[in-house]
């Protein structure tokens, strides 16, 4: 028995834990073991300057061929473990890279599906992945250790004012200098770099679209304006690459030269000091080289500076979408529902925006009943459906399954219990077996060929070239449409669900299909589940209990199917007989 009812509810709070939080502190524990790593990889290249010091006045002036071997394995010493010392930093960083990869390789797919619910932004709907990527990339490159290498410069920096005060003056100045640069850059680079990942999705949207219409376009004539689209989009993906990567050029030739300039400046300033006996002759050349060493991360740094910024704006992308999309904590697994679905005061907002698109809809439903949403298009049919299969979320209101509101059942336990079968059939790359389970690995095969029973397409699978075994393709692209949609079916029968959500299931079966469709709602109700189908068939309409009309969202008419047909019937003769 069905009735419409009225009343407020509040949602259960679900609990939240905050995979950010866990990612900053394994970046943060990586950074500190780089950072220690980089002050010993100083270090080293302070010794193996002050060897060349050693050099320049021991060895070569009293021609020791003693002491020039000896300087010989020292310095191979000390660059043999600069080396080792290296790699290993850079495989921390990798480590670090892999781990925040594994930690947000979950959370990035709920990502890419829950932009996909709720209406993908510009560009392909892949952000999340993308954003991904991208911070793994980065860590994996050399900018990470270059920054850190910029964080113990002043160790050599303070070499040079050991070594003379101008010397480090000139250091100084020469370090204050390029950060000055490096932070122009990153103004100017940080809004460009936004730019350049809004363009390039949407590069690979237009070239997807040409792929996915390709059949209609050759047909139509429209190959060539859909290429030149393509070009349009390119040719902006490349403007506003060049506007990124066009003034880091033009400042890492500057910083090149600027280190060759100094080079000279310090050998002179060096030999300068020599001149009047304030400095050993060895000065000029330590100064030159421990700048020169020190300066080199710096040129690195300005070179991969986009990189930064954009690995920046990645992970505050993706740092955002984690606190939007909290874990649900539920420790307690609720029954099976087998009573009733309530939807009380129930609104839904059009994905991204404030526009009602389902007002205030409230019905009861008990085990064993069938309801069909009739409307036009845009009334808010495939809206309520949505809501009802926890798709879309709810502004206001709350769906109950035997009294629980959803947000109490755990997502994958509650999709267990509901079959839905959208307006756009896809199945998923594998095989017909597999997309009937849906993806199960642990399905047993009886539930499977139950579920083909149930939707009356055992037999049609049998004649398939492989079976059950046969690949469906990308989107179930190898199989005739009509067909995908009864797999689609099976697929929502699968396990039985409680509640069977059908929208518009017929758009590509035949008058066989149809008749299929009619005795699995029946079935499903006999044993004691609820139907609800969106369908503008006469036949089906007729299989049902309740009909439900809504008008702009709302809900216009409700009650039993013979009523509700019933006064559409007598409304259209009232209309043709005054037309």
């Amino acid at each position: 028995m069905a009735r419409v009812i009225w009343g407020e509810s509040t949602s259960t709070l679900s609990a939240v834990q905050d995979d950010g939080t866990m990612i900053s502190s394994t970046l943060r524990r990586g950074v500190m073991g780089a950072l220690g790593i980089g002050v010993t990889l100083q270090i080293i290249l302070m010794l193996g300057v002050l060897l060349v010091g050693v050099l320049a006045d021991t060895a070569i002036p009293g021609r020791n061929t003693a002491t020039l071997w000896g300087l010989l394995f020292l310095g191979l010493v000390l660059y043999g473990v600069f080396g080792l010392l290296d790699s290993l930093r850079s495989r921390l960083f990798f480590d670090v890279a892999g781990a925040i990869d594994q930690r947000l390789a979950p959370r990035v797919h709920d990502g890419v599906s829950h932009v996909a619910r709720v209406g993908a932004p510009d560009g392909d709907g892949l952000g999340p992945l993308h954003d991904a990527n991208r911070l793994r990339a980065f860590l994996m490159g050399p900018i990470p250790s270059a920054l850190i290498d910029l964080c113990v410069a002043p160790f050599s920096l303070l070499m040079l004012f050991a070594l003379h005060a101008w010397v480090g003056l000139v250091g100084l100045a020469a370090m204050v200098v390029l950060g000055l640069m490096a932070w122009l850059l990153g103004r100017s680079a940080g809004q460009k770099a936004e730019t350049l990942d809004e363009l390039r999705p949407l590069r690979w949207m237009v070239a997807e679209e040409s792929r996915r219409n390709a059949v209609a376009a050759r047909a139509m004539g429209m190959e060539g304006r859909l290429r030149q689209r393509w070009i349009g989009a390119s040719q902006e993906d490349l403007l506003a690459e060049r506007a990124l990567h066009g003034r880091s050029v033009g400042l890492v030739g500057a910083v090149r030269g600027f280190r060759l300039v100094l080079f000279i400046l310090l050998l002179t300033i060096g030999a300068a000091l020599a001149f009047t006996d304030r400095a050993a002759w060895s000065t000029a050349l330590i100064a030159a080289l421990l700048l020169y060493q020190v300066l080199a991360p710096v040129e690195l740094a300005v070179t991969g500076w986009g990189d930064y910024t954009g690995a920046r704006s990645a992970w505050e992308r993706l740092n955002l979408l984690l606190r939007q999309m909290p874990l649900r904590d539920i420790t307690t697994l609720l029954p099976r529902p087998e009573t009733e679905l309530t939807t009380e005061q129930v609104y839904v907002f059009a994905p991204g925006t404030q526009r009602p698109v389902v007002n205030n809809v409230g019905i009861r439903l008990a085990a064993g009943d069938s309801l069909g949403i009739m409307g036009q298009t845009g009334a808010g049919k495939t809206a309520l459906l949505n809501a009802i299969a926890g798709i879309w979320p709810l502004a206001r209101g709350v769906i109950r399954m035997d009294g629980a509101a959803l947000d109490q059942w755990d997502e994958e336990e509650l999709g267990k219990f509901v079959g839905y079968v959208p307006q756009q059939v896809e199945l998923i790359e594998g095989t017909v077996a597999q997309n009937i389970a849906r993806f199960d690995a642990d399905a047993p095969t009886e539930a499977v060929l139950a579920a083909a029973r149930r939707a009356h397409v055992h037999d049609l699978i049998l004649r398939l070239p492989d079976g059950y075994e046969t690949q469906v393709g990308r989107g179930g692209q190898l199989l005739p449409a009509g067909l995908r949609q009864r797999i689609a079916v099976a697929r929502a029968l699968f396990g039985k669900p409680f509640i069977l959500l059908l929208d518009d299931p017929t758009s590509n079966m035949d008058g066989d299909g149809e008749k299929m469709l009619a005795q699995v709602m029946e079935d499903v109700c006999d044993e004691g589940g609820i139907v609800i189908v969106v369908t503008h068939r006469p036949a089906l309409m007729h299989r049902v209990d309740y009909i439900m009309q809504l008008q702009a969202g709302s809900m216009a008419a409700f009650g039993p199917a013979g009523q509700i047909l019933q006064r559409a019937e007598e409304q259209r003769v009232q209309a043709l007989g005054q037309a």
